[in-house]
């Protein structure tokens, strides 16, 4: 669990070059999640995870990420440190922009984006507005869906 300490993921959608999470996965996290729907899934702790170039809105992210692997969801952030990926997983964490959520986080911007390239802090942002996106499934929901680890 020490590895993922180093990578630090998302919540909800990833506003960041593909190659630059594609380059720091295959260097902490050799790709050794197989799926029948895809390649590059890599194994961080107990679960795989895979980023998307999208660019998708939100919905269409998550229901992608629940197509492509079995208990599969968008990724959430837990700690600094600890990541757990789960479907309805408590708020229990934060790592807003000074400013962030801005005014109109209560009118039209409902989702949260990473700014991972500069300094790894979260904006409100409209669910609507596509981005990247990083999924995550726990290795026991794809053996007991039938996919393969």
């Amino acid at each position: 669990m020490k590895a993922a300490s180093a990578l630090v993921l998302v919540f909800l959608l990833v506003s960041v070059a593909a190659m630059t999470i594609e380059k720091r996965l295959k260097k902490f996290f050799p790709p050794v999640c197989k799926k029948a729907n895809g390649t590059n899934w890599y194994k961080v702790g107990s679960y795989c995870v895979k980023y998307f170039k999208g660019p998708v809105e939100f919905g269409t992210a998550e229901t992608n990420c629940a197509k492509d692997a079995p208990g599969g969801h968008l990724a959430s952030v837990h700690s600094t440190k600890t990541y757990i990926w789960t479907d309805a997983s408590p708020w229990n964490y934060q790592a807003w922009e000074s400013g962030e959520p801005g005014s109109w986080f209560w009118k039209s911007e409902h989702c949260v984006e990473m700014d991972y390239n500069v300094n790894k802090k979260w904006y409100d942002s409209a669910c609507n507005t596509k981005l990247g996106y990083m999924c995550a499934y726990k290795l026991q929901a794809a053996t007991e869906g039938g996919g393969q680890e």
